[in-house]
């Protein structure tokens, strides 16, 4: 039996080639091989064999190789063979390779994420950019990096149930990155065909799914622990942080977010307001991230963290200059109305209003009291308000409720006030109605749409009754989106989408605030309507960010109402619009508006705001406040390193870049100029009629840069198990949305066209344009790879003539990578080894060997007659680029151990700051101490366990380092013999 293989050895093992990834030692000493497929079926698959079991296995000798002529004209054969084999092999750069190439605006502020995740060993980041900047953008160049480089092969998104189709549609159509959406309608479609054992993230190498799913899905839940990705994005992450005031679903989602974060390598994410205003609460994101950077929740220090966190405001000077030239500025509308008389009673009854089960209130805040819950009811709408006691008066007789008898009749006194607020005499509405009419707003423009936001479902309910019969709207035309229904991720996404295609009927969108968290809705709106303001400053920040983002191009109206009333105390209750007044500071400059209210959390903010209310404290006293507290966090600001990581800003530079000579050898070499062009070249290549590859014939237009092809039968899904449906195309290469009628697609590599395509789509039927962005990322130049491998077979490359050559002379293009423990390249190499007519043996550059030969342009071709020449080359070839390979390893060895010391070094530091703070917590109780109290052995216990907890986070993190730094010491590295050229 061969040796067993070394991680990065290419094997042939039941008759297909393998690349060994990794190897182990079971039990009785058999060796067991982790692999993944290179060819045919298991292309890309993934397999564990023992080796020692494996008859006719064996690792493929690199010289042995057989040498193919190519006869095809202008060698175009070997051409996109070379450059296949260019382009599907990951690159060790670190230098970005998609930043101002990618389908978006290239903003300058948004390469910062990118720089910082490069510059990590692992990614590990929270990009917690404001509202609108751009976070979901981010996130996909850097998985296009990573895509780039090999590293996010699987990754899953995690999102909330209304943003799936958005960020699935963004990552796309930007991106060219495709995720098969995992929405309640996919997985019980998917139930029906898969076996009830299947994992169904095996299914899916890149997958997208609402937090919600995974938390009620017993069965999700279940394979997410016996599955693991190369990058997991949870977007929103603020649902899943530990917030003081969370509970119950809250809890679930931080305890799947932790899991989450150690079934993966990579882990990015992202939301606007990463905290509650607490340490304990940015901690718990950051030990998602890195555990080891906490030794203590409740005490963050950024310097631990900086590198972990990536945090700009709109005030940010670099921000404002990349935004202000995309989003026209915004004008705030205020809207001053006096209340009904049957209001003012009504308003009047609350403010005075004092109940039996409020005193009875264990919880002792104002934002408990039920005269609280009715003020926030009143303000948004009678019939909000009448719902609300009609539920507690039913409760109170029911015996389900607390409330006396008392309370019960004072309720019903009050419900009787509420009821008597008819149509005409709920002054707020009528006020969004006359303004409706002041803008001569129809509903006809399809551009002119409205968003309205309020809190509560009972008035989105009202809303869109009155709305439809006021403004003489149809049934279509006025939409809501509240989460109410069981099927509501399904139903919000078909919602949102038809709300930005210009085609869609629907005018007004009302919807309750969980639209309020990252949606677009600005592409056919630019008016946005506050028809309650919420008690929190960040979900007003949050609704606006919905028109009010990067991609508007009309300048945003966003409009508030405020009432007037006659009585002092009610008009001590109108302190909202301060929140209004506030907001505005932080566009300006403040920064984070959560120093405000000195809170990071809707609901502790609402509970600062209801306090300010029931007080009665009033609209100036409650403005004082909130400038004391933005005063004080600004002073500890600048001297106390905890207000800084929760309020500051968080710029900076990521690590350089190695140098230029280091980063030229790393960066893939290419044989044609462009994407487009390699693109062009395959497509006319399986165009022949023996390739049998297309039913029709693509059409290809160099002018416009653009290539229209129906999709061959080999990129269609054929199991059924998977997301798409039977013959669909497969969701390998795109979403099933993506291809347009009659199975076809167009690629461009234009940027200005994907932009105008994914513009164009919102004016027809159909919300995903067909137009697909062609470029270094898009999954089709996975597919061309596997077509060129059929050019030659396996373990056999290229011969041919190359006139520039000199006689006697052969050049052989050869690929080697020294990897790690996991298979992963440490060392990656490109080469031409050239034997010269004398037998000498000297290493050229793959660029400088293509512009010296003029590889790129017209090369004629001739027959090879004698390939004892080539052949006799290979030996040596191979064994000159096997000593250059250990050659690189012993260099970038010394600066990787090096670099490893550091590490290690700092996670010994870490640990050592872990064991002082469980020694102040739990003090130095040892098993030494005779008789123990019982008080000191539960201390004990407790001690030990967080003992084991550390010891075992910070070995896991230390074997990570240690297993992908370490390279595999094989004294003959593996290569690969790509071409071989002869004078």
């Amino acid at each position: 039996m061969n040796v067993v293989p070394q991680p990065g050895a290419v094997i042939s093992l039941r008759s297909a080639t393998w690349k060994v990834l990794s190897t182990s030692t079971l039990k009785r000493g058999f060796r067991e091989v982790h692999c993944r497929g290179l060819s045919g079926l298991v292309r890309d698959k993934e397999g564990r064999f023992v080796w020692d079991l494996e008859e006719g296995a064996r690792v493929l000798d690199p010289g042995a190789v057989q040498l193919l002529p190519d006869a095809s004209p202008g060698l175009i054969d070997t051409k996109l063979h070379l450059e296949a084999s260019f382009r599907n092999t990951p690159t060790t750069t670190r230098r970005p390779l998609t930043l101002g190439r990618a389908a978006i605006d290239d903003l300058s502020f948004q390469h910062l994420p990118v720089e910082r995740a490069l510059a990590q060993d692992r990614v590990r980041l929270l990009i917690a950019d404001d509202v609108g900047l751009g976070k979901t953008l981010e996130a996909g160049l850097i998985a296009s990096e990573l895509a780039l480089r090999g590293r996010a092969d699987r990754i899953l998104v995690v999102t909330t149930r209304a943003m799936l189709t958005q960020f699935q549609k963004e990552f796309w159509t930007r991106f060219s990155i495709p995720l098969s959406r995992l929405d309640s309608a996919a997985i019980r479609r998917m139930r029906n065909r898969i076996p009830a054992h299947y994992n169904v993230f095996d299914q899916f190498d890149r997958s997208i799914v609402s937090i919600d799913t995974l938390k009620r899905d017993a069965q999700i839940r279940d394979a997410i622990k016996h599955s693991y990705w190369d990058l997991i994005i949870i977007d929103e992450a603020h649902n899943a942080a530990a917030r003081k005031a969370a509970a119950g679903s809250n809890s679930q989602r931080a305890e799947l977010a932790q899991l989450l974060s150690r079934r993966t390598d990579s882990l990015l994410l992202l939301t606007a307001t990463p905290h509650d205003g607490s340490q304990e609460s940015f901690a718990s994101l950051i030990e998602m991230l890195d555990p080891t950077r906490v030794p203590d929740p409740s005490r963050l220090h950024r310097t631990d963290i900086e590198d972990l966190v990536v945090r700009r405001f709109r005030s940010d000077k670099k921000v404002a200059a990349d935004i202000g030239q995309q989003v026209p500025e915004r004008k705030l509308i205020r809207r001053n109305f006096p209340l009904s008389s049957e209001e003012e009673v009504a308003y009047q009854s609350i403010a005075d209003l004092h109940l039996d089960l409020d005193e009875q209130s264990t919880r002792g805040r104002a934002i408990d009291l039920f005269r609280t819950t009715l003020a926030k009811a009143i303000f948004s709408s009678p019939a909000a308000c009448f719902e609300t006691l009609e539920r507690r008066i039913r409760g109170i007789e029911n015996g389900t409720a607390r409330g006396t008898e008392e309370d019960r009749v004072r309720l019903r006194e009050l419900a009787d006030q509420v009821a008597a607020i008819e149509t005409d005499a709920f002054s707020k509405y009528q006020d969004l109605l006359r303004m409706l009419r002041e803008i001569r707003w129809t509903g006809k423009a399809a551009r002119d749409r409205i968003v309205i936001f309020t809190e509560r479902i009972a008035t989105v309910s009202w809303l869109a009754e009155r709305l439809r019969e006021d403004m003489g709207l149809s049934e279509e035309q006025v939409a809501r989106v509240d989460g109410g229904s069981v099927e509501a991720d399904v139903r919000t996404q078909e919602v949102i989408e038809a709300f930005g295609q210009e085609k869609s009927p629907i005018r007004i969108l009302i919807a309750s605030d969980m639209a309020s968290e990252g949606l677009n809705l600005h592409f056919q709106s630019h008016r946005l309507i506050h028809f309650d303001l919420p008690w929190s400053l960040l979900r007003f920040q949050q609704r606006n960010g919905r028109i009010d983002r990067y991609g508007q191009d009309r300048a945003p109206l966003i409009t508030y109402f405020v009432g007037e009333s006659s009585h002092p105390k009610v008009r001590q209750m109108w302190v909202l619009e301060k929140l209004v007044e506030k907001d505005e500071a932080a566009q300006s400059g403040v920064g984070d508006p959560a120093v405000f209210l000195g809170k990071g959390d809707a609901e502790e903010e609402e509970a600062v705001v209801a306090e300010a209310i029931a007080s009665g404290i009033g609209a100036d006293a409650f403005d004082a406040e909130m400038n004391v507290r933005a005063a004080e966090a600004e002073a500890h600001m600048s001297l106390d390193d905890e207000f800084a990581a929760l309020f500051g800003d968080y710029a900076t530079p990521a690590v350089p870049e190695p140098d230029a000579e280091t980063t030229a050898k790393q960066a893939p070499p290419r044989l044609y100029p462009d994407t487009f062009t390699y693109a062009s070249k395959m497509v006319e290549r399986l165009s022949r009629p023996e390739e049998r590859v297309f039913a029709s014939l693509p059409a290809i237009s160099r002018e416009d840069r653009t290539i229209r092809m129906v999709i061959p039968d080999d990129m269609r899904a054929r199991d059924g198990f998977g997301y798409a449906s039977e013959g669909a195309v497969d969701g390998r290469y795109m979403p099933e949305e993506a291809v347009g009628s009659g199975d076809r697609i167009e690629l461009t590599d234009q940027a200005q066209v994907i932009n105008q395509a994914i513009d164009q789509a919102k004016m027809q039927e159909r919300s995903w344009p067909t137009v697909q962005y062609l470029w270094d990322v898009h999954p089709i130049l996975e597919w061309f790879a596997d077509r060129a491998s059929t050019f030659f077979p396996e373990h056999s490359a290229p011969v041919a003539p190359l006139s520039r050559l000199a006689g006697g002379e052969v050049a052989v293009v050869m690929h080697g990578a020294i990897p790690n423990a996991n298979g992963a390249p440490v060392v990656d190499r490109w080469a031409v080894v050239i034997r010269g007519s004398d037998g000498t043996v000297r290493i050229e550059e793959v660029p400088d060997f293509i512009t010296r030969m003029r590889l790129a342009e017209d090369t004629p071709g001739r027959a090879v007659e004698d390939l004892g020449l080539a052949q006799s080359a290979i030996s040596v070839a191979v064994d000159r680029f096997q000593t250059h390979l250990v050659e690189l390893r012993r260099e970038q060895g010394a600066r990787i151990q090096q670099d490893l010391n550091e590490v290690l070094d700092r996670l010994a530091k870490l640990e050592g700051r872990f064991r002082t703070q469980l020694a102040l917590d739990l003090g130095d109780v040892t098993d030494g101490d005779a008789e123990l109290t019982p008080a000191e052995k539960r201390r004990l216990t407790i001690r030990r366990a967080r003992e084991q907890r550390i010891e075992r986070m910070f070995q896991d993190w230390t074997e990570w380092f240690e297993r992908t730094r370490h390279m595999v010491d094989d004294p003959n590295p593996y290569v690969d013999v790509k071409a071989v050229f002869v004078g």
